[in-house]
């Protein structure tokens, strides 16, 4: 083969089934000088006579053919190979094109593995720099060992030198080893004429000769592991391993455990082979280590460690466990591997019962058996599994949690109630999937209905594992609950699911007890008795009863201004009316309810949720003022029902003529006198208002009452003064009566300065916002009274009057006299 640099052409012997190494190290074949060149770059194999494959060593190793660039390519020549940026010319010289060897068995020389007959030409003659090859006892030759000195027998003969070599090599190399059992003999007796050689000379043949040995080891046990069991008995081919001198077996082991420590996995498994086809168990064991270390699992590692378990090698009990339950392993879930765990946990090895459990627990390769899993894991975490450990635990963190589950019944607050249950999946005390909400009132109902509670568990849980995310769990507590002079006590049985979430965390999914009471003071007939405690309730009277659903609406109608939510003290109130339909206690509590859900439509001009104007309607229906008045509201604004302004003035006509309440004397002359829904009626809006509203401090009664006498003020002047008066009381509390106010004394005002205090008292209400207030501004600057005339000032309020949203509308208890 030649290979054309600058510096001229070089000649480089490569034999069929030959390799060279290429790279800048001194112990490669071929040596370059680059950017990006490793010691050990790549290997050119000749496949054929005209054919090479170029290999990188590592991923890293690139290089170019004919300007494709690669890892590993096959290629014809003549071709152009790159390396570290230049490009040379690789060609096979005239005279090379068949290099294999061509002479009879037994006419090669000896000592060589291959080569043509005649002198090979000096290593030195074609490297592109000089390399020394020839190393010292104990140096390094790339990946080549050799030992610092001979390594003898007991009798004194040289042994045969354990060396690493580089594992694409000897697979490059494995064709060529096909000598007899004679050729290899002869080769060996001749090695040991040369006796004159140099030491160093001598170790390197014996090593090259045992890693032929190795190599044609390899090569037979593969073909005899595909082969059938009748033929490998029929004969055993001679070996080349039988020429070398003998080692003893647990030399060569214990070397190729080192070598395998020492990441040479793929050179021990060669060495191994040949003790492993012999029957050596221990050999086995290693060679199965080697293998799965080299590379993916495979299944001959299983065959070989079963091999050695069966027989009598429990060294290998561990690794034969880690095989059969490696992840890796295609077969791991088959009832053969679950087959193979039994043998090995019947033979003593411990690591085997957690797999085992396992396969137990989710049925692979066997039916389920949780009995038989939890069995496998009480041996396991005997020997110290951690694992099993965590598996046993579930039945003690699930008993806890239903301990945990009774004892907070003994909190006032159902807070932490959701720390122990996962709503809405099971059965809670013959409630089939409630909601979370539903759990939480019926916990607390609990603590309303016995509000001194003792409850404790006692000895005597048992915990029945369906699945390790899955328990039953049985807990007995025992009990005494007391309202009043009413006390019972006795004993109970809670029997629940408990389950591990995705947060690894147990959560109660299912929950039902049955109790049994032993003591009712002061009798029997104070309780009525049930078969949860749940269902235990005191036995009240009429006036027990309507006490406990006014602290029931009580309880719910706390806090609703922060929550603005209605809905479940709706629900209360209305169940009071449909539990006492002869009774009206729950009256004050819907008036009181229905005020805040009319300051709650005033304030932000919408209505929430459709749903109550139902509940409001029954709550009018059955004599609730507020509710009228708000269901008056709904009406006029259109607000969960149709607009319908005769319907609301109607509504606060009955509001008043019910109660004769003064909201609904307001809400309703007002109406009347604004003529929404009905035609205008000031008379009789009048007739309502003034002989109770005109000395009134409530800013709206007040604002109305004004508006009245100012139409007897426009006949009888007089009146003006009363007009005045009446806004004044509020004119501070609400800025349209500020407005208003500030009308009187600039149009009947008798003074300039009474002019001036009106003008002012008008543009104090424009600036809180009043439209009318911004208009009236607007004319006075525009006029020039009360004021000096400023048409930028007129045209500024009237442009703001028309852009400025009006206030929104204060309900009635809004303000307080």
């Amino acid at each position: 083969m030649t290979l054309r640099t600058p510096d001229g052409e070089h000649r480089i012997s490569c034999p069929l089934h030959a390799s060279l190494t290429l790279g800048c190290g001194p112990e490669c074949d071929v040596t370059f000088e680059g950017v990006g060149i490793l010691p050990r770059h790549c290997v050119l194999y000749r496949t054929g006579e005209r054919t090479f494959q170029l290999i990188g060593v590592y991923a890293a190793a690139q290089f170019s053919v004919n300007g494709v660039t690669s890892s590993e390519l096959e290629v014809n020549t003549p071709f152009k190979f790159g390396i570290g940026g230049e490009v040379f010319d690789v060609d096979v010289a005239e005279g090379d094109e068949v290099t294999a060897p061509q002479m009879a068995e037994g006419e090669r020389t000896p000592g060589e593995s291959g080569a043509a007959a005649g002198p090979r030409p000096s290593k030195r003659g074609y490297l592109l720099k000089p390399s020394s090859l020839k190393p010292r006892a104990g140096e390094r030759v790339g990946e080549v060992i050799l030992p610092t000195g001979p390594v003898t027998e007991a009798g004194g003969a040289p042994a045969a030198a354990v060396v690493a070599v580089p594992q694409a090599t000897a697979a490059a190399a494995a064709p060529v080893i096909s000598e007899t059992r004679e050729g290899v003999k002869a080769g060996v007796e001749t090695k040991k004429a040369a006796g004159d050689e140099e030491e160093s000379s001598s170790l390197l043949m014996v090593g090259l000769l045992a890693c032929a040995a190795m190599i044609a080891g390899i090569i037979y046990w593969s073909h005899h592991l595909d082969r059938p069991s009748e033929e490998k008995e029929e004969r055993v081919k001679p070996r080349v391993s039988d020429a070398l001198p003998a080692v003893p077996p647990e030399v060569v082991i214990r070397a190729c455990r080192e070598l395998r420590q020492a990441g040479a996995a793929p050179l021990a498994g060669q060495m191994l082979m040949p003790l492993a086809e012999q029957g050596n168990l221990e050999a086995m064991h290693e060679l199965a280590l080697a293998l799965r270390y080299a590379g993916k699992f495979g299944e001959e590692v299983v065959f070989l460690l079963q091999q050695a378990v069966e027989g009598g090698r429990r060294e290998a009990l561990r690794d034969f466990v880690s095989v059969v339950d490696d992840p890796e392993n295609p077969e791991r879930y088959t009832p053969a591997a679950f087959q193979q765990l039994k043998t090995a946990a019947k033979l003593g090895e411990a690591a085997a019962w957690m797999p085992l459990g396992e396969r137990y627990e989710y049925g692979n390769g066997t039916e389920p058996d949780i009995k038989e899993a939890l069995g496998a894991f009480e041996k396991a975490r005997r020997f110290g599994d951690k694992r099993a450990a965590m598996k046993l635990s579930a039945k003690q963190e699930a008993m806890e949690r239903t301990a945990a589950y009774v004892r907070s019944w003994n909190e006032v607050s159902v807070a932490t109630l959701l720390d122990h249950v996962a709503a809405g999946q099971g059965k809670f005390f013959m409630l089939d999937h409630p909601p979370t909400e539903v759990l939480l009132k019926l916990e607390e109902e609990l603590r309303s209905r016995w509000p001194l509670r003792r409850i404790s568990v006692v000895a005597g849980a048992q915990a029945e594992v369906e699945t390790f995310d899955l328990i039953k769990v049985t807990q007995p507590f025992q009990f005494e609950v007391q309202r009043g002079e009413r006390i019972a006590r006795g004993k109970g049985v809670l029997v629940c699911q408990v389950q591990r979430d995705v947060a690894d965390k147990w959560r109660i999914t299912d929950a039902n007890d049955k109790i049994e009471v032993s003591e009712l003071l002061p009798g029997k007939e104070q309780f009525i008795e049930g078969a949860s405690l749940r269902a235990l309730k005191p036995a009240f009277t009429h006036e027990e009863k309507v006490g406990e659903a006014r602290l029931e609406i009580l309880e719910e109608m706390r806090g609703l201004e922060a929550t603005e939510d209605f809905k479940p003290a709706l629900n209360v109130v209305m169940n009071a009316v449909y539990e006492f339909p002869q009774d009206t206690f729950w009256q004050p509590f819907a008036d009181s309810l229905c005020d805040r859900m009319a300051r709650q439509l005033f304030k932000e001009g919408k209505w929430l949720d459709a749903g109550w104007g139902e509940t409001v309607h029954q709550l009018a229906e059955r004599g609730s003022v507020s509710a009228m008045l708000l269901e008056g509201h709904l009406h006029a604004a259109g607000y969960g029902c149709q607009r319908n302004a005769a319907r609301s003035v109607a509504l606060y006509q009955k509001a008043f003529e019910a109660g004769k309440r003064r909201d609904a004397r307001f809400y309703y002359a007002e109406a009347l006198f604004q003529g929404r829904g009905v035609p205008q009626d000031s008379e009789k809006a009048g007739a309502l208002v003034l002989s109770y509203m005109s000395r009134s401090k409530h800013p709206l009664e007040a604002y109305l009452a004004a508006h009245l006498l100012w139409r007897k003020a426009e006949h009888d002047p007089a009146l003006w003064q009363d007009v005045y008066d009446t806004l004044s009381r509020v004119a501070d509390k609400l800025p349209p009566a500020k407005n208003l106010a500030g009308m009187v004394l600039l149009n009947h005002g008798q003074t300039t300065k009474e002019r001036r205090t009106g003008f002012a008292a008008i543009k104090a209400a424009a600036e809180e916002g009043v439209v009318e207030a911004m208009k009236n501004l607007s004319q006075c600057y525009l006029d020039g009274v009360g004021c000096e005339k400023d048409l930028h000032q007129a045209t500024f309020w009237k442009q703001k009057a028309l852009v400025t949203e009006p206030p929104r509308r204060r309900h009635y208890t809004e303000f307080e006299e």
